[in-house]
């Protein structure tokens, strides 16, 4: 799922409107290249820019400022609005090196133009908007109602060979309450493009299951922070036993590492965007987790801590938030009992819970990868989701300790199956299997701990790997 930055120009300026009105326009910045170059430094690898005057007035009113966009930003653009003549898409797709054009007014005024076009210049290349009010879709800048049903208009698209559209319910757009979900899951058989009514993290999470979702006033009023987002971060993980940091090979065979605080303290240095605090004999031996330990980090740490391990009840989640933690992990209680899941998501948020899952293939392990349970993975992560959980910190335990690679294909299926952030875990030997992770599934973060724990690679000399390598990092 692509998550992409939207710039709507009117008069050279970057502005929004409310709910498709002229009149209702707020300016947010008067360089849209400069901001363009911005939402890039972000790590946004696509961009969203419609000309409002030309998609009113059926003409490139913002060509000029579209052109320096193009040359401010170097990722893929897309650009809708008042392309109504194939020398327009010639000229934005030939001469400007824009990627892909969005055809609006004129793909429902005369299909076959569109039927043309992607034969010119192949599907990938034209994009159409269905934009839609009341169950119809509008034109000319959504000024007018064309009186076509959305979903008949979509089904003529396909027939013609249309990809991908891009759909906004108008009465949505710019008013920060949420996309019309509804009318998402009527459309099939064609990707689709989220766009209206985005106004939280939430939302752009929930989009996941579609080709990508445009995100504009929800950013530009400070309702998500598109940077977290669209980075990837790098976490390094500490298996604590008896208050040291040890670590194994498929969760057994533990050798002594160091002092948890000591090692905490060196990864922070490096830029550690969090650090995770597993407790790994907590479970196995019905005792409390490491509360002493994770209160003497909180203090001499500034990085955000996850702790895990031994956590079994709402008290403890909120005793370990008390002591420091910014999220806790709970793994064999959730599987044991679900809706501890819940509960603690009700009471403390769900971006504060993390459920752990541990694989053995595609079979859920607890008790530190000693018992099978004969859930799914995927099945338990779409559950979780459903309960509340809002992040998957997914291990591969044939991988764990074995620095051969993340197991991509488990990876992957988690990530595909829930639309929260995953974590991947177990496997990690080198600095190009970060990349591999990366590149090959869409998990959020990277759980690391043999690659640093034997000084093969740091955290900074990871993120200038990454960065190197076009992935985006805090």
């Amino acid at each position: 799922m692509n998550i992409i930055p939207a710039i709507d120009l009117q008069n050279g300026e970057a502005v929004r409107l409310f709910q498709g009105d002229y009149a209702q326009k707020t300016v947010y910045s008067q360089d849209p290249a400069e901001l363009a170059r911005q939402f890039a430094d972000m790590g946004a690898t696509y961009l969203h820019i419609v000309d409002l005057d030309g998609a009113r007035d059926g003409n490139t009113a913002n060509l000029d400022t579209i052109r320096r966009i193009r040359g401010a930003a170097d990722i893929p653009i897309q650009v809708g609005g008042g392309i109504r003549s194939a020398e327009t898409v010639d000229m934005y797709l030939d001469e400007l090196g824009v990627n892909r054009v969005i055809l609006g007014t004129i793909a429902v005024k005369h299909p076959d133009f569109v039927r043309d076009m992607i034969a010119r210049h192949g599907p990938e290349k034209i994009v159409v908007g269905v934009d839609v009010r009341d169950g119809k879709v509008a034109v000319s800048g959504w000024l007018q109602d064309s009186g076509a049903d959305y979903l008949t208009f979509i089904e003529t698209l396909k027939a013609i060979g249309v990809q991908t559209i891009v759909v906004t319910d108008i009465g949505r757009d710019g008013t920060l309450t949420s996309p019309n979900w509804d009318m998402y899951e009527q459309i099939q058989g064609i990707d689709v493009i989220v766009s209206g009514g985005v106004s939280s993290e939430a939302d752009i999470r929930r989009a996941n299951k579609y080709a990508g979702v445009i995100v504009g006033k929800a950013f530009y009023e400070g309702r998500v922070d598109l940077c977290k987002l669209l980075s990837k971060r790098i976490i390094p993980c500490l298996d604590t036993v008896n208050g040291r940091v040890v670590k194994g090979v498929n969760f057994v065979d533990l050798a002594d590492i160091g002092d948890p605080i000591e090692i905490a303290k060196r990864y922070e240095e490096q830029g550690a965007d969090e650090i995770v605090l597993l407790d790994i004999t907590a479970t196995n031996e019905e005792r409390d987790t490491m509360y002493a330990l994770l209160r003497r980090a909180a203090t001499e740490l500034t990085v955000p801590l996850t702790l895990g391990g031994g956590i079994r009840t709402v008290d403890d989640v909120a005793k370990a938030l008390e002591y420091g933690a910014a999220k806790v992990s709970i793994n064999s209680a959730a599987v044991k009992n679900p809706t501890l899941i819940k509960e603690a998501s009700e009471a403390f948020g769900s971006d504060r819970i993390v459920v752990a899952i541990d694989g053995n293939g595609r079979e859920v392990m607890v008790a530190g990868g000693t018992k099978g349970t004969g859930k799914d993975i995927v099945d338990w992560a779409r559950e979780c989701e459903a309960l509340g959980a809002g992040e998957i910190l997914f291990t591969s335990m044939g991988g764990d300790g074995t620095q051969g690679g993340y197991d991509i294909p488990h990876t992957k299926a988690v990530c595909e199956a829930v639309s929260i952030p995953v974590i991947a875990s177990g496997g990690c030997g080198s600095v190009q299997d970060i990349i591999d992770v990366f590149r090959q599934t869409d998990c959020d973060a990277a759980l690391v701990a043999s690659l640093f724990h034997y000084g093969k690679a740091t955290v900074g000399e990871v993120k200038t790997a990454m960065a190197k390598e076009g992935f985006p990092c805090r």
